[in-house]
């Protein structure tokens, strides 16, 4: 019995040709069948396996066996949200703090020439510390949030959410 609802269960498989390819070459036959803003869950015959969106490497899913949505629309664009946020973040840190620095410089002179001597010389220091840690930090590496954001973006343009 319990012989034949394992073979069941791979001959159900079977007819599910997603191709997930992770960037160490694994490549896994399957069906995507969840998604959190940093995870893909992939069945496979073996069971459900959660995959870090960073280590998919290409996905592809078979729509034409099965045309229905492997994940909820909403839960993509949520992830895909957060991903393109992280990924902004990463890439702009330095020039924000370089302009929050700037903005902090200048309203701290601004409040010396009002008379506001002892406040006004705390944001200007404040302005010029911002200012020489922007400039002076190395550019951070973003490789996590666009490797995060390219596999949301292969599995919206799979489902035909993007154009």
């Amino acid at each position: 019995m319990r012989w034949a609802l394992w073979l069941a269960v791979v001959a159900g498989l079977a007819g599910w040709a997603d191709t997930l390819v992770l960037s160490d070459g694994t490549v896994l036959t399957g069906r995507v069948q969840g998604l959190t803003p940093t995870q893909l869950g992939f069945l496979t015959a073996e069971g459900l396996r959660w995959v870090a969106l960073e280590d998919v490497q290409r996905l592809a899913l078979d729509l034409g066996e099965d045309p229905r949505p492997r994940v909820d629309r909403r839960a993509w664009s949520r992830a895909l949200g957060r991903a393109q946020r992280e990924l902004w973040t990463c890439q702009y840190f330095r020039e924000g703090l370089v302009l929050a620095g700037l903005l902090f410089l200048g309203a701290g002179q601004w409040l010396v020439s009002l008379g506001h001597g002892s406040f006004g010389g705390l944001l200007t220091a404040l302005g010029a510390l911002g200012l020489l840690y922007g400039l002076g930090s190395a550019r951070p590496d973003c490789s996590l949030p666009a490797a995060r954001l390219r596999t949301l973006l292969y599995l919206g343009l799979e489902h035909g959410w993007l154009f």
